[in-house]
């Protein structure tokens, strides 16, 4: 119920934040893809291939190569090293697997193409040693990994500065999952991102007509976080922590004693000092629950008020907190709680 307030601001001036300004330095480059006529699988085949191609000439022949490209051959090892490896990324498990199995068997280069895959199905110990051998490439150039097919999971955390060119197959569905994966490439070196849109869904279409726009503004279009109170699953999540608060910063000083154990609770509401009846008026007025429309919260809140004081004058309750008393489970700890948890067991067998 408190005024809100937007953060971080909106920068003061184009290209000038609070926290961040333009450089002249390139962070990415962004290559808008339109395959017309044939499958995206296709494109994103010649794209690799074209790629791995450009990478094995720099490597077989570097003094022709940097004088066409105008740097010094020294550098050819590490340039070899930062762009030599690329990231196929798939909004769908679906997507990612049919690209793999084209262009493991359709690329048209010589020698032979590591790949490896960071997907929500890769092991936990497979994903650890593919993020060692990244950031610590093999000596030669023929061990290394080449291709990295990777879902949303590699959209946080993974930092390797070594991934710099990314190909993406149709565009994320969300301004945000764009801007957070293609920033996994590009972070110390400068980066290229290839986006292959799919000219069949009407977003991908449309964004292709204002890419440049798309790239240059992508902050604008990043969706705003939906915030409601009037949900009855997110009252059903919270009531229990609205009527163990007012225990702990009413109750308990008014009974001048501690309330931490339902005997406790039970003896000071036997003593008029906890009532079903005031506790749900001071719920319902902290909640703002007012209007004809908040009726079903109304009614939702004075059923879950009465089973909470139904289980607390229940002789036979085996619980000792008065969190317990609940009937739809303890307030909750973290905003992960809306979930179902499951336990994590230590090697010894217990629960960690």
């Amino acid at each position: 119920q408190r005024a809100a307030r937007v953060f971080p601001a909106d920068s003061p001036a184009k290209g000038s934040g609070f926290w961040t300004s333009d450089s002249g330095s390139l962070s990415r480059r962004f290559i808008a893809v339109a395959p017309r006529g044939l499958t995206i699988e296709y494109a994103v085949n010649r794209t690799l291939s074209e790629l791995q191609a450009g990478v094995r000439s720099l490597l077989d022949n570097p003094v022709a190569v940097a004088e066409s490209a105008g740097f010094e051959p020294e550098h050819a090892p590490e340039l070899v090293s930062r762009y030599g490896v690329q990231v196929l990324y798939g909004n769908t498990i679906r997507d990612l697997d049919a690209a793999q199995r084209s262009f493991e068997t359709q690329l048209s280069i010589s020698g032979r193409v590591n790949t490896a895959t960071l997907t929500g199905k890769t092991a936990f110990e497979e994903v650890r040693q593919i993020l060692d051998r990244l950031a610590k490439p093999e000596e030669r150039f023929e061990d290394r990994l080449h291709v990295v097919t990777a879902s949303s999971m590699m959209s946080h955390g993974v930092d390797i500065d070594r991934l710099n060119i990314m190909v993406m197959l149709g565009l994320p569905l969300t301004a945000a999952e764009f801007i957070q994966t293609t920033a996994r490439v590009g972070r110390r070196w400068p980066g290229m991102v290839y986006v292959m849109h799919k000219m069949a869904r009407e977003r991908d279409a449309g964004v292709f007509g204002c890419f440049d726009k798309f790239v240059k503004q992508g902050d604008r279009f990043v969706e705003a976080i939906a915030i409601t109170r009037r949900s009855r699953r997110i009252l059903e999540k919270t009531a229990a922590a609205i009527a163990l608060s007012r225990i702990i910063a009413i109750h308990e000083p008014r009974a001048d004693a501690a309330l931490t154990t339902v005997s406790a609770l039970r003896a000071y509401s036997a003593a008029g000092g906890y009532a079903l009846d005031v506790e749900f008026a001071a719920a319902e007025e902290a909640l703002r629950l007012t209007g004809d429309v908040d009726e079903p919260l109304r009614s939702q809140l004075r059923s879950w008020y009465e089973r909470y004081f139904n289980n607390l004058a229940s002789p036979a309750g085996t619980v000792k907190f008065p969190a317990d008393l609940s009937p739809t489970g303890p307030p909750m700890t973290s905003l992960r709680d809306v979930e179902e948890q499951a336990p994590v067991f230590g090697i010894e067998g217990n629960p960690a």
